[in-house]
């Protein structure tokens, strides 16, 4: 299509980049797993459900810790907006009352940042919560968008991307009612644009349901054989 030219690495528009996870990668957590989003990669720990400070302990239902360390250097506001986001989509999404009085911590170290890092995060968190057997409503699984100046919608953008964007939108969809359950908008934009995004996202969010279904399978498969 005329509108729609090769990108700086070649991809088209509605393309995302290669997805690569490796689940279990660490021994001592509970449950753990790195995704990627090509140059895009962190790696997720899950430890619990585990004992709480009484401070911190709720009678009804787990507490869920999330801390994002960055690349290098200490964590900054981006880190701990990143952790809000990331709590909020949770909240509901893990079955939380099966576990009260107990604190479920997880902890994201990103590895590289090439934009599209919000998303590459709730796919790890996800896969590391299945893997630690952490009981949840729905599998929760991202994608961003980035509108450009000329109207342009691109998916799974990358850092210069989002830099030169009018405006960057993330979505969580559940697999259970494809739903949305998390989003997250910065810049300038209008409703007819948000919509866009939200439809080209919720289309390309089953690319990424259907790597997970295949990395779970392999994992199951893997300890059948031990």
């Amino acid at each position: 299509m005329a509108n729609e030219t090769l990108r700086s690495d070649k991809r088209t528009n509605s393309q995302i980049r290669p997805i690569s996870s490796v689940l279990s990668s660490l021994n001592r957590a509970d449950g753990s797993a790195s995704f990627s989003f090509g140059n895009s990669s962190v790696l997720c720990s899950v430890y619990g459900p585990q004992e709480v400070k009484i401070k911190d302990e709720l009678l009804d239902r787990a507490t869920i810790d999330v801390n994002i360390k960055p690349q290098i250097g200490n964590g900054s506001t981006t880190e701990k907006n990143m952790e809000r986001i990331v709590r909020e989509a949770y909240s509901d999404v893990i079955i939380a009352s099966l576990h009260p009085r107990t604190s479920i911590s997880i902890t994201v170290q990103i590895t590289q940042d090439d934009g599209s890092m919000i998303s590459t995060i709730i796919n790890a968190v996800t896969l590391a919560l299945i893997d630690a057997g952490i009981p949840l409503h729905s599998t929760l699984l991202s994608v961003t968008s980035a509108v450009m100046e000329n109207g342009e919608i691109l998916i799974d953008p990358t850092n210069e991307e989002m830099k030169e964007a009018t405006s960057v939108h993330v979505f969580a969809f559940s697999n259970t009612s494809n739903d949305i359950v998390s989003s997250e908008s910065t810049g300038t934009f209008t409703e007819d644009e948000y919509f866009k995004c939200f439809d080209i996202c919720k289309l390309a969010v089953s690319s990424v349901l259907k790597f997970v279904h295949t990395a779970i399978e392999r994992k199951l498969q893997k300890e059948q054989k031990n």
